[in-house]
């Protein structure tokens, strides 16, 4: 809520789907908020579900936690080479 991007997102995305015809714009507009959070509330929800159960899985596993600790590392080093290699300049 505290986020002045998110609200300008709102302020410009919103309205082009209210339809004055329809009856109470600012009903409409609240509805549409309701509605996205609803979804976001039901999408992060399943997402915090599912890396709860994945959660008791991996930890279980003493070879994945060894790897776990190189993969950034690799990940790093992969992304500063493909910098390094490449071209400078746009056309």
């Amino acid at each position: 809520m505290l986020n002045p991007k998110t609200a300008r997102f709102f302020l410009a995305f919103q309205p082009q789907f209210v339809t004055v015809s329809r009856g109470a714009v600012p009903a409409q507009i609240v509805g549409l908020g309701v509605v996205f959070v609803a979804l976001g509330v039901l999408t992060d929800g399943l997402y915090a579900l599912t890396a709860g159960a994945a959660a008791g899985g991996l930890r279980a596993r003493r070879g994945l936690a060894v790897t776990r600790r190189w993969i950034p590392g690799v990940v790093y080093i992969g992304l500063g080479l493909a910098t390094a290699l490449s071209s400078g300049h746009r056309k």
